[in-house]
């Protein structure tokens, strides 16, 4: 069996963004949608496909770091007006629709991701989150849609330099401008890359900061506490309670 997992809001915000000029952007979006998911579905031969939205809320990151995704850009209003009436057309369309009140959309995906692989079935994400791909495993890729290529375990290898266990250690000392997460200021990715070959995780690196060069000691003396907060916030959940069965995500396009 094989399991699509839409990040549903990615996905919808950036058709909408493109169907603006349209005549009808809104049906634009929905139709655009639905065909992006059937095609994917069809490319990974799903036999299961779950749509994850995300309620806007105050969730976890937001409790441990308030400026957690500062800056970026409202939803167009006719968009989130329409969202509910968006649910209901996937539904219709067979798609299983799935929100938990609380619980960022990406926490949500990357729950029912493992849970998905470790029950043994190949899981395909469709996202351009880069996030999810800590994630990626022999059972586990992320499809970017729009760029049409997928992460894998040698991507990520390629892409980052790193193994995708090593990605959350890689944003606590870079940071995350997307989601405007702190990191150690003064290590960019060169350096972060260089640190992880060099001692493994971000973990052993904190023990022997004193073996690295001044400039490099001297900021994670300053700011260790900013990686270790960055590793957690930049950590997808994987423990979110679901509560639904395997069987009702099966695929049955209309």
């Amino acid at each position: 069996m094989k399991l699509l997992i839409v990040d549903a809001m990615n996905l919808i915000r950036r058709i909408y963004a493109a169907a603006e000029d349209a005549e009808l952007p809104l049906e634009a979006t929905r139709s655009r949608c639905l065909a992006a998911i059937a095609r994917n579905a069809e490319q990974s031969q799903a036999t299961h496909v779950a749509m994850v939205f995300e309620q806007k809320c105050i969730t976890w990151r937001h409790q441990l770091w308030p400026d957690y995704k500062l800056g970026r850009p409202p939803m167009p209003q006719p968009l989130q007006d329409d969202l509910e009436a968006l649910q209901r057309y996937f539904r219709q369309c067979g798609l299983y629709c799935l929100e938990l009140s609380g619980w960022e959309g990406d926490d949500v995906v990357a729950s029912l991701a493992v849970k998905a692989a470790f029950a043994g079935l190949q899981v395909t994400i469709l996202s351009t989150d880069k996030g999810f791909c800590q994630l990626v495993n022999p059972r586990l890729t992320v499809r970017n849609h729009f760029d049409r290529f997928s992460w894998d375990e040698a991507m990520v290898e390629q892409k980052f330099g790193l193994k995708p266990a090593q990605l959350c250690d890689f944003w606590a000392l870079t940071g995350d401008t997307t989601n405007h997460l702190p990191g150690v200021p003064g290590i960019g990715p060169k350096t972060a890359g260089h640190l992880l070959d060099t001692h493994g995780s971000l973990d052993v690196l904190l023990v022997h900061y004193q073996q690295c060069e001044t400039r490099v000691q001297n900021a994670l003396q300053q700011h260790w506490q900013n990686a270790l907060l960055t590793r957690v916030l930049a950590r997808l959940r994987t423990d979110v309670p679901l509560g639904f069965n395997l069987h009702e995500l099966r695929w049955q396009p209309h």
